[in-house]
């Protein structure tokens, strides 16, 4: 055959090709069961049959053109129509190359329940139907049912309280975990129930809450060195036995969880910080602090119970010098009140060891004697210290002492313990200043001495 004869050919088979090999249109189901028939199609329109659950969204979704009902009726104007399934019903999508007819066909939901519904598990404990637990703020609860489904293949479960501060991990799970939020003045009722696929029937357990009360706790610190004075850049701990949790026995599974500790200098800023978590199995932790400079400190130490509330105490923290053991104190003997006369010498002499250094103390500066006062009561802080080989100051201790001062010796009470009033003048000066310089200079080189030998 020539090639001209077969040009020929395939352009009158071309004419004469029958329409059955025009591709028909395709179309899918999204929300359909999986039990879809085959396309049937006579080479220009197709059928298609789908299945749906009664209730179940759908989109019926075409390559192109628009659909229309069993009527004839436009019931969109694109490719994508959606619906949801609640009879047998046929759509067509009318498209360039042929009409496609979907056939949904409903697939009934089920009545059944399953056969048998366990009591409620409870943090694994079975409780009974309309039992009741114990329990505080802040606790949460495992909770489980346990079916035996029989011919029921679906059902659906829902957990739900009548009240708000009762929360659920998974609402819809056989398992799921309730949350206590809180204590609202009535004990609430947690409700599990199982539907059947098409909601019709239902079975219900339920329990019942009875939540007590949180309490605060009740702190109780000590720490070591067991002395409100620690030494400067020196680590120290806190302690927190003796602590409570507040009228635990009222409180289910109350225990402390938190406990934290915050040393500040004397203008409130922060120096050290310390803070532990822990569960009910541990006991309560020691927390370490470190010290800085020579100065007066507040310790603030505060626990946390496991609902949330707190307890918080506060201690002042004096340091002293780096490598003061502060065991080594000056003793300062002086009664506490002291009267005189005004105008006249007030004798503020008290008994100390002879490698105590003294000095006065009078409204932030220091006194040089001798020590004259108005009329009226003033405090005197009597300041009590050691000197080092090297001179620097240590063991510091004060004491006050208020001298009350009248116009004249008359009007001077005189009860059993008041300290004589002083009437000649002491020449003595500050231990720091004049010719005591000179017995500060002696005892350095005396202790020096000692210390070498």
């Amino acid at each position: 055959m020539s090639l001209k004869m077969i040009v020929v050919f395939l352009v009158m088979l071309s004419l004469f090709l029958p329409i059955t090999l025009a591709s028909p249109p395709a179309v899918s189901c999204v929300g359909c069961d999986g039990k879809t028939s085959e396309i049937v199609t006579n080479g220009i329109n197709a059928w298609q049959t789908f299945y749906a659950k009664e209730g179940s969204p759908i989109t019926l979704r075409g390559s192109s053109g628009f659909w229309q009902d069993e009527a004839g009726q436009a019931i969109g104007d694109g490719s994508s129509w959606s619906f949801t399934a609640k009879d047998n019903a046929m759509y067509i999508l009318k498209s360039p190359s042929g009409d496609f007819y979907a056939t949904v066909n409903i697939i009934p939901l089920s009545s059944e329940l399953p056969e048998t519904i366990s009591d409620i598990y409870v943090n694994g404990d079975e409780i009974e139907n309309h039992g009741k637990i114990e329990t505080a703020q802040g606790n949460s609860l495992k909770l489980k049912l346990v079916v035996t489904k029989g011919d029921c293949s679906v059902y659906h479960i829902e957990w739900t309280s009548d009240s708000p501060v009762i929360t659920f991990s998974d609402f819809d799970s056989l398992s799921t975990i309730a949350y206590v939020g809180g204590y609202s003045g009535k004990n609430p009722t947690i409700t599990a129930t199982i539907y059947s696929e098409n909601r019709e029937r239902q079975k219900i357990r339920d329990i019942g809450l009875e939540i007590h009360k949180n309490t605060p706790p009740a702190i109780n610190i000590d720490w070591e060195p067991d002395s409100v004075e620690v030494e400067s850049y020196e680590r120290f701990t806190v302690y927190f036995e003796g602590s409570t949790t507040g009228r635990s026995g009222d409180e289910d599974g109350d225990y402390i969880a938190v406990v934290e500790a915050w040393l500040r200098d004397a203008s409130g800023k922060l120096v050290s910080h310390s803070r532990r978590t822990m569960d009910r199995q541990m006991p309560l932790p020691i927390l370490s602090l470190t010290s800085r400079s020579v100065g007066q400190y507040t310790l603030a130490v505060q626990i946390t119970d496991r609902y949330g509330a707190t307890d918080t105490a506060d201690v002042t923290i004096l340091v002293t010098e780096k490598g003061d053991s502060g065991r080594d104190k000056p003793v300062v003997d002086s009664p506490d009140d002291i009267n005189c006369v005004a105008g006249e010498v007030c004798d503020l002499s008290i008994n100390a060891d002879g490698d105590t250094f003294i000095e006065y103390l009078y409204q932030g500066k220091r006194m040089i004697k001798p020590f004259k006062f108005p009329p009226g009561d003033h405090e005197v802080i009597i300041r009590a210290y050691y000197l080092d080989e090297n001179g620097r100051q240590r063991n510091v201790v004060t004491k006050p002492v208020w001298v009350h001062v009248v116009a004249n010796a008359s009007a001077i009470p005189e009860p059993a313990n008041a300290a004589p009033i002083a009437r000649e003048d002491l020449a003595e000066t500050s231990p720091l200043g004049g010719a005591s310089a000179v017995i500060v200079a002696w005892r350095i080189l005396h202790r020096r001495r000692i210390l070498k030998s």
